[in-house]
């Protein structure tokens, strides 16, 4: 074989050269990928360039994709692109990295920390300008995490350079993207327009709640989760109407946690569906145990985790829960959260459609202490709004909750809803609960929350003592 030409080996070289380029390039923005990030940081170190590493997230992107369909999806992170090109100094380096994230390289020699934040809020409030796309007008929110490296400080000095040994251990590009990304997710638990410096404690929490993962993920193969039910009371009778079920972790070596220890890494865990599942199957098959209270079937309530009620088996789990267990649809209360009441892509509101054609009930569960509840009200259908405890515990001493109380009570009546005040702690607050119109009741003045077997104890015990007050009538 005679060796290759002059222009032939030429042309293996730019085709060589041009692949390497494509392999660091985003096709559908043009932009180079997180490949691409990682050697212009790699190139900034070696070149000892005082650099920020900031994370850029969208907020309702995947509501954008889900309402409009993936192509607009794309188109926008087109215009969010050139949005950012626009806006960027000449020296930065922009980026997409997966899905909705964009990753900026600034140069900051000189710099203060102050300055690096301005340009970036600047940023967020250009792409919170509406836009119009095939006749659609579009708008985005995002939240951007940073790491900066000098103390935000007139005094301070020019900032570290990342990766260099003064750099608090960040030893590789990949661990300060890693660090901006951290930041960045801490942003959007906010919510809108937020921006969030990377600081070391974040790592420190990141690193414990993977550890608490990994033991949630072995409680749940290991059979370390349980069901305590709390009693719900009819104020105007004094009936049981039904119980909440709520989840306790029974630890090796902890004893019985509470949910407060453990609940927020569960929803955010990639086991949260499977959990869910679970405890919707254990309700209902418990709930069917029980007997009726004075010629009224008892209903359980159970919360749903935000990655449960979008999932697209949602409504066979229910189904199956219901089917597996004999348990009368009606009998069935799922609780929903804000996280899932802000949702704005229309799923919501069909699903609950779908459930109440069904004849399971919802509620919107710690009603009055986010940003959702009226608008959930007006578009979501749900059955029940549950006061959140934060307002009973001081409504007899607060006029403010006195009348947050009041209001919500107004709004649900208005709505044709059913009220249960969680958190109720003595006889006066139930006295002026029952007063103000409230349905239901929960809370330690009836009981704590208990195991299966002792809530059947609870319910035998109240029969008796409802049976002797009517022999002595």
């Amino acid at each position: 074989m005679s060796p290759p030409s002059a222009d032939e080996a030429m042309s293996d070289y730019v085709e060589a050269l041009l692949d390497t380029t494509r392999a660091d390039e985003d096709p559908l923005t043009g932009l180079p990928n997180r490949a691409g990030l990682l050697r212009a940081l790699d190139s900034r170190r070696a070149d000892r360039i005082p650099t920020a590493v900031a994370v850029l997230g969208l907020d309702n992107f995947r509501s954008i994709s889900v309402t409009l369909g993936p192509g607009m999806a794309d188109t926008m992170l087109q215009v969010v692109a050139a949005r950012l090109l626009a806006r960027l100094p000449m020296d930065a380096f922009l980026a997409r990295l997966d899905g909705d994230e964009f990753a900026i390289a600034l140069s900051v020699h000189g710099q203060k920390p102050r300055a690096t934040e301005a340009l970036l809020n600047a940023i967020l409030l250009d792409l919170a300008q509406p836009c119009e796309v095939d006749m659609h007008r579009v708008h985005l929110d995002a939240c951007v995490g940073v790491l900066l490296d000098a103390a935000d400080d007139d005094a301070s000095p020019e900032p570290l350079i990342p990766g260099t040994p003064d750099d608090d251990g960040a030893t590789d590009s990949l661990e300060l993207v890693a660090r901006a990304q951290l930041a960045m997710h801490y942003a959007k638990r906010s919510r809108g327009q937020m921006l969030r410096r990377f600081e070391p404690s974040m790592r420190t929490e990141a690193i414990d709640r993977r550890r608490l993962d990994l033991e949630l993920r072995r409680a749940a193969s290991e059979h370390e989760f349980e069901l305590h039910y709390q009693p719900q009371i009819d104020l105007e009778t004094g009936r049981p109407t039904g119980a909440e079920a709520l989840l306790r972790w029974r630890h090796p070596e902890r004893g019985l946690l509470m949910p407060a220890s453990f609940i927020e890494a569960l929803a955010m865990s990639g086991i949260a569906a499977t959990v869910g599942w679970w405890i919707l199957d254990r309700a209902c098959r418990d709930a069917a145990t029980w007997p009726q209270v004075g010629g009224h079937a008892m209903t359980v309530s159970v919360n749903l985790f935000p990655s449960q009620f979008g999932h697209e088996d949602f409504l066979h789990e229910v189904d199956a829960a219901l089917r597996g267990s004999g348990l009368p649809a009606s009998s069935l209360e799922l609780e929903l959260t804000e996280t899932i009441a802000l949702r704005d892509d229309g799923a919501a509101a069909a699903t609950l459609q779908a459930l109440r054609q069904r004849g399971v009930k919802a509620a919107y569960d710690d009603f009055g202490t986010g940003y959702a509840s009226l608008s959930m009200l007006h578009h979501l259908a749900v059955d029940r709004v549950k006061i959140d405890r934060s307002f009973v515990r001081d409504v007899m001493e607060d006029r403010g909750d006195a009348a947050i109380v009041r209001s919500i009570l107004l709004i649900a009546r208005n709505f044709d809803m059913q009220v249960t005040a969680e958190g109720v702690e003595s006889a006066q607050q139930a006295d002026f609960l029952r007063k103000l119109g409230c349905d239901e009741v929960q809370g330690f003045y009836y009981s704590q929350a208990l195991p299966l077997v002792d809530f059947g104890h609870w319910l035998s015990g109240y029969e008796r003592r409802r049976a002797s007050i009517a022999a002595i009538e």
